[in-house]
């Protein structure tokens, strides 16, 4: 009974029937070959776009930092010239202090130099004390009134009997105080005690033809 169940389990089919089915597999297999190497290609395209989409990610991090960079230097920027719009500010307030001082001042050197030139005619208009025309005197020329009455005596110039130098005399004689200075003295010696080239000359003068 069990042997007589297989063989109406079997099912029994043709070549022909197998080819087809075999052509229909390898048909769909190539589809699939097909469909497995354009999705490969998309991946590697897609991994690609993935790596620029990287570095591009990188490149826009990059400009941020320096964008940010930038920022913060235009902020210190801003912040320098605030503060030197606050000291042209200042400098402008004591520019107009230091021209109402100016103006004063030249306002106080315009009155003295008024005074100081009605000095002048003042005292251009007094007269020498040495003048005393008109009070019975003839008028005075050519007068010097800084004349030097007082002129300073020539005073005799000393000289040592010692040692022949002036400015002191022997008595204060440095050579002659000091025993080590020297062991030669000097004394005098009346002309013509001594005779100084007793041998004469060495040469004899014959004139010339």
């Amino acid at each position: 009974m069990a042997i007589e169940d297989e063989e109406e389990d079997e099912v029994n089919f043709t070549f022909d029937e197998l080819q087809i089915a075999y052509e229909k597999l390898y048909d769909e297999y190539e589809n699939v070959c097909l469909k497995n190497k354009t999705f490969k290609k998309n991946a590697i395209s897609l991994s690609k776009e993935i790596d620029v989409l990287k570095s591009e990610n990188s490149k826009l991090l990059n400009e941020i930092e320096s964008l940010k960079d930038r920022n913060s230097f235009y902020l210190n920027e801003i912040e320098i010239l605030n503060v030197s719009s606050k000291l042209s500010v200042d400098s402008l307030e004591e520019n107009e202090k230091l021209k109402m001082e100016m103006d004063a001042l030249k306002k106080t050197f315009s009155k003295f130099s008024n005074s100081s030139d009605k000095l002048d005619k003042l005292l251009g208009l007094q007269r020498c004390v040495f003048d005393k025309a008109g009070i019975g005197y003839d008028e005075m020329k050519n007068v010097k009134h800084f004349q030097n009455f007082f002129i300073k005596k020539s005073e005799p110039k000393l000289s040592c009997n010692f040692c022949g130098r002036l400015g002191h005399v022997s008595t204060s004689c440095l050579y002659r105080n000091n025993r080590y200075y020297g062991k030669t003295r000097k004394i005098w010696v009346p002309k013509g005690t001594f005779v100084t080239n007793t041998q004469g000359p060495k040469f004899i003068w014959v004139p010339k033809v």
